[in-house]
């Protein structure tokens, strides 16, 4: 039987930010991962994930400013950069209500964002040509994050605070009926004060007892390499968006420029998830990309997929676990929790240590949906 103060249970985004803001106040603290680290079985993994500040609802443009310096911080440990400002595009056409409630929002906030017509994004980004009558808006606190160096850097920066890690670690059985949580494992029983489970897609699963109302969908990613590279690199193209299609898109970063899209994939479960790549999907991607970029001749480099983990509101599951307060639960992120997972990690910490965070969560709570119900 091995002891632990308090261990993490899954060491993607949110896991492996959660020991790391718990080593770096000093707190012992482990970590188990099923796979190897760094693996590409789960939600992050790949080369760039969105970080934005514009939201529709304040409480996420609140949570995303506070995790800039959070991100900044890890940026300056790191050997290579993890976040680059390239701000970000979103448009539609008019009448789309995305983007009037993200740019009633801003405002509302008095938060800085532009909304230059289709004429003056061409002059900024020669690359995007829109529709005279689009809508658009801009935000320079926006940008990309190399998601899976974040990671491994989380964990790195962890292990050299004195974190543990065990990888390869299968968990199989976890009995919270007693205030200190039980873990059956492939490599045999942990206990420890607190836990914090944060298991991305197989939250169904190891959550079973809360009954959440999680939905794992299969979601696609696609590269595609202009001919001439350089007018597409981050500072000469943003991160852009179309709120009509729910299609998005990142400049020249890794082996292209990266496109998905952000509509719901099919039902599916981490064990079971096809990861062959849908030729229809990949060609109507590259034909938007083709629309509002012509001329940039792009031929296609490769995909992958990955899953979203959705709960009905789209809002995250974080907090005490309602049967037992030494459990914390972080799960359904919803397809766009990667921005937010540092800080995500630091209010896990919060409230792993200390039992409270400064950080309004209340609207994240496990059991918000018992309530509704």
């Amino acid at each position: 039987m091995r002891h632990a103060k308090i261990l993490v249970v899954g060491l993607g985004a949110m896991g492996s930010a959660a020991l790391y803001h718990l080593a770096r106040r000093g707190v012992p603290a482990g970590g188990i991962e099923q796979f190897q680290i760094g693996h590409a079985l789960g939600s992050s993994h790949g080369f760039s994930r969105i970080f934005r500040n514009i939201y529709p609802h304040p409480l996420y443009v609140e949570l995303a400013e506070a995790a800039i310096p959070l991100w900044q911080e890890l940026d300056s440990l790191a050997a290579e950069k993890l976040m680059q400002f390239t701000g970000l595009l979103y448009f539609a056409r008019p009448g789309n209500r995305d983007i009037e409630r993200s740019i009633e929002a801003m405002e509302a906030l008095r938060r800085p964002i532009e909304r230059p017509t289709p004429r003056e994004v061409a002059d900024r980004y020669p690359a995007l040509r829109l529709p005279q009558d689009t809508v658009t808006c801009f935000t320079d606190q926006a940008g990309l994050l190399n998601v899976g160096r974040c990671i491994l850097e989380h964990l790195k920066q962890a292990q050299r605070r004195g974190a543990t890690i065990h990888e390869q670690v299968r968990v199989h059985r976890v009995d919270i009926s007693k205030d200190t949580p039980l873990l059956e494992t492939s490599a045999g029983r942990f206990r420890c004060d607190r836990l914090i489970i944060s298991p991305g897609p197989w939250a169904p699963e190891l959550l079973e007892d809360l009954a959440l109302p999680l939905r794992v969908t299969r979601q696609q990613e696609f590269y595609f390499r202009p001919k001439h590279r350089a007018p597409y690199k981050p500072g000469r193209l943003p991160v852009f968006g179309d709120m009509d299609t729910k299609y998005y898109g990142f400049p020249d970063y890794g082996p292209g420029v990266k496109t998905a899209d952000d509509s719901l994939g099919i039902e599916t479960s981490p064990d079971q998830v096809d990861r062959q790549l849908e030729p229809g999907k990949r060609d109507d991607l590259q034909e938007w990309l083709e629309t509002i970029m012509p001329g940039a001749g792009f031929s296609y480099v490769k995909g992958a997929t990955c899953m979203y983990t959705n709960t009905p509101d789209r809002d995250f599951v974080i907090g005490a676990h309602p049967s037992n307060p030494n459990v914390l639960v972080a799960a359904g992120f919803s397809g766009h929790g990667f921005k937010f997972s540092t800080l995500v990690g630091k209010i896990l910490a919060d409230l792993a240590a200390d039992g409270t965070t400064d950080f309004p969560v209340d609207r994240f709570r496990p059991d918000r949906f018992e309530k509704a119900a």
